[in-house]
């Protein structure tokens, strides 16, 4: 299990979507973040229970941090559709 797919269960697990729709997202994000080549190392077992269960504790945090990045998204786009 790498990086990428700890992430990709936990944010599907947060966000309620399914996996490959998560996928496509963390692939995006990878793509416009230099060196990010950290979600692609393998991690042994112990490792990947470890992220998850800590993740898993702070789903709640998680979960507003994602709704704050929504919605701060959500607002620039309208300021940019507003100038137009």
């Amino acid at each position: 299990m790498t990086r990428s797919d700890v992430f990709m269960q936990i944010l599907s697990e947060i966000a309620k979507e399914h996996k490959e729709e998560v996928k496509e997202l963390l692939e995006t994000f990878q793509s416009t973040v230099p060196n990010l080549n950290k979600f692609d190392k393998e991690l042994s077992a112990d490792e990947a229970e470890q992220f998850l269960l800590d993740f898993r504790r702070d789903k709640d945090s998680i979960r507003v941090w994602l709704l704050q990045g929504r919605n701060h998204f959500v607002s620039r786009a309208k300021k940019t559709q507003g100038s137009k």
